[in-house]
């Protein structure tokens, strides 16, 4: 279990990040009537012609509700009454007129850059990619699992890919990208550390991860066969680094 401390500086640390967010955003907020949009100032409606300027009013609305879940968590005596709500459960509880629209318009700005770059898949090993989820094939039934849970939280992610890390291409298990705030997350899964070789492998990964200044409970996620057994456990990981 990651420490309340670590947990609670992370919550203060977004709340930060969409404070700053919320003031490059417009005023107002969005109806619909009908199959059009309004943006709403100071109960002034003018309807809306701009993709641009809907999918401004749609992220606020998004950072609004997300701040204040962040700081009633700050706020609470017990991890076991924090909001733990997903980015997508907040979202449908929003107005009609939020439900109209894509997910990808309450995503942070960095997301589309990252969607249109091109990724390398790993060439090594595709031979024992034999689980299949999703239009995807899997090594392990382990990392299978992991893509399942990270679909159910909405979150993007590249399997099994050569990856830029800025001084170094590493190939990853998985790299996760929180479309929500933007955020990044390494994960990697060893299912045979008890052999000596792949043991020195795993080994090697993870400090070439912490010399690039990645490190668990932050941005980098290491998990083991035990954690597989208990879905709950994956859950876990992904609401308290993750999201």
């Amino acid at each position: 279990m990651i420490n309340l401390s670590i947990i609670l500086n992370i919550y203060i640390k977004e709340i930060e990040e969409i404070i700053k967010e919320l003031e490059t955003l417009p005023n107002g907020y969005l109806v619909q009537k009908r199959s059009y949009y309004y943006h709403v100032v100071k109960y002034k409606q003018v309807i809306i012609n701009d993709t641009a300027l809907v999918k401004q009013l749609c992220r606020k609305r998004y950072l609004l509700i997300r701040k204040a879940q962040l700081e009633n968590n700050v706020k609470a005596t017990s991890p076991s009454v924090f909001d733990t709500r997903s980015p997508l459960e907040l979202i449908a509880s929003f107005p009609k007129a939020y439900q109209t629209v894509p997910a990808s318009y309450f995503y942070h700005s960095s997301i589309e850059k990252w969607q249109a770059k091109i990724h390398r898949k790993n060439e090594l090993y595709q031979e024992n990619e034999i689980y299949a989820y999703n239009g995807i094939d899997y090594r392990s039934l382990a990392e299978r699992i992991i893509a399942e849970q990270l679909d159910k939280y909405g979150l993007l992610f590249l399997y099994d890919t050569t990856y830029d890390l800025g001084i170094k291409q590493v190939s990853i298990d998985f790299v996760i990208k929180n479309p929500w705030n933007g955020k990044t997350v390494i994960w990697e899964h060893f299912g045979a550390f008890n052999e000596s070789e792949y043991a020195d492998s795993m080994n090697n990964k993870m400090d070439t991860y912490i010399k690039l200044g990645y490190s668990q409970s932050n941005n980098l996620i290491a998990t083991y066969q035990y954690h597989i057994r208990n879905t709950q456990r994956i859950r876990d990981l992904i609401e308290q680094i993750i999201l």
